[in-house]
């Protein structure tokens, strides 16, 4: 009995394969992701078929038109925001003009960076910033836990709320899918708005991509804080490794016009919120870099390229996942060709073995290129940072993988400031210190294993 129920599984199940393979082919927005999927599909059907629609599909289409319709319903809110920062705009150099066409947001000048580089820094910080908010707080995570780093977030959020600040929060639905329904009846209690970003409602098919991976705070147009940190209490470990921005100045608006595609797009509302730049804070040079699956070219991919490319004696790179598309592969190769100084700062371990064991394979790759790998060890690393030559830096949610290449929304801040990029230099100095050259296994199964892993980079 048992194996006549197998056999009409299989002959129902290997049908839909094909005609799920047949989709991943028509679908899929590169060659190997579409192979990977179609092969497992067509070999595997009874094990690759429930994954692939939960995650396999890349169409866009609907979400795209949704978002098109976003875009256009804040065409005179964009209109308002780029009139505001035109005192501020720099004219866009070689390197940020395809960064401008991409990401529709300019070089702004007048602006003041803090680095953080620790939770207790970080939090500290951004609370402080918002006791002090006076009309409108707007606060993306992709993670939020009912914790007591969250509790903390929940104290100072009701106070503002209590004195009439709006506050407008939006979550990832399944970064923070712990959240309790208790924490939230306290911010509905308090009269704080909040959504859950939601993708998996799309009508074309249920599926659990296209994630909100990023992690803003912008108050009263004034300050943003961008980087690596969700609020949970592991991200005040001592052993958490991560970095965070703090900028102050007219930079700010161009990241909330951000969060306000991400609010319209959730909630289908405008968020109620005031949009003057704010007065000049300082001197440094930011861009907001805000990468998704929405996007007309793969955005994200194109972004890390053309840093790769402005590389002239410099490349550091820190991602906690190294898994990167052809694209970066051959630009990373190309720089080191060229002669600049390429080295990639990973974790010892990471928190996704098969993800580690495909590293394992593209650091022993492109090692033999010239490219120095470097294992974090004392701590987990989470940070996502680039320092380009001596004047560009990079600080956000962006991993080197494909996820953040090609599928989550992504959230960078791209800085041209010598200062800051020397600050950079000597925390990355520090890193380094506390870590070891990669090491690659040279037993046969390891070696195996990365090999397999490798051929499942596309679906990461």
């Amino acid at each position: 009995m048992l194996t006549q129920d197998w056999l009409t599984w299989s002959l129902l199940l290997y049908p839909l394969g094909l005609v799920a393979a047949i989709d991943a082919l028509w679908s899929g927005r590169t060659a190997q992701g579409s192979l990977a999927w179609m092969l497992s599909l067509l070999v595997i059907p009874q094990l690759s078929l429930p994954a692939y629609l939960l995650f396999g599909s890349r169409r866009l289409k609907g979400y795209r038109r949704a978002r098109q319709r976003v875009d256009g319903h804040l065409t005179g809110i964009g209109a308002r925001v780029e009139q505001q920062l035109l005192p501020y705009r720099r004219d866009a150099n070689a390197t940020i003009r395809p960064l401008l066409a991409l990401f529709r947001s300019p070089m702004l000048t007048g602006n003041k960076v803090e680095l953080l580089t620790s939770g207790e820094q970080t939090f500290a910080a951004l609370f402080e910033a918002l006791d002090q908010a006076q009309h409108s707080i707007c606060l993306q995570f992709y993670i939020i836990r009912d914790d007591d780093l969250g509790q903390r977030l929940l104290s100072v959020l009701q106070h503002r709320a209590a004195a009439g600040v709006r506050i407008y929060i939006v979550f990832d639905e399944i970064g923070s899918h712990g959240l309790t329904r208790h924490y939230r009846r306290q911010l509905r209690a308090a009269g704080i708005e909040f959504s859950r970003f939601n993708p998996i409602r799309l009508r074309n098919r249920m599926q659990l991509n296209f994630r909100n991976h990023r992690k803003l705070v912008i108050i009263d147009e004034q300050v943003a804080f961008i980087g690596g940190y969700n609020i949970g209490d592991e991200y005040l470990s001592a052993n958490w490794r991560d970095t965070h921005l703090r900028i102050q100045g007219p930079a700010a608006l161009s990241f909330q016009l951000g969060f306000a595609e991400d609010w319209h797009w959730a909630t289908g509302r405008d968020p109620e919120l005031q949009w003057q730049a704010a007065p000049k804070a300082g001197e440094q040079a930011v861009m907001c870099i805000n990468p998704g699956p929405a996007d007309q070219f793969e955005s994200a991919s194109l972004f890390v390229c053309q840093m790769i490319q402005a590389a002239q004696q410099r490349c550091w790179l820190v991602s906690p996942y190294f898994v990167p598309d052809q694209a970066v592969i051959s630009n990373l190769q190309l720089a080191v060709l060229r002669g600049v100084d390429v080295r990639v700062l990973v974790p010892e371990k990471t928190d996704n073995r098969v993800v580690q064991l495909a590293m394992m394979r593209y650091i022993e790759e492109l090692s033999q290129a010239g490219i120095r790998f470097s294992t974090y060890r004392a701590g987990f690393l989470h940070q996502k940072v680039m320092l380009i030559d001596d004047e560009l830096v990079s600080v956000g949610s962006a991993n080197l993988d494909n996820r953040s290449l090609r599928i989550n929304f992504e959230m960078n801040a791209l800085i041209q400031d010598r200062t800051l990029a020397k600050q950079v230099e000597a925390m990355l100095q520090q890193d380094f210190l506390q870590s070891t050259s990669a090491q690659v296994s040279t037993r046969w199964h390891q070696q195996l294993l990365a090999r397999l892993a490798r051929l499942l980079a596309p679906l990461l």
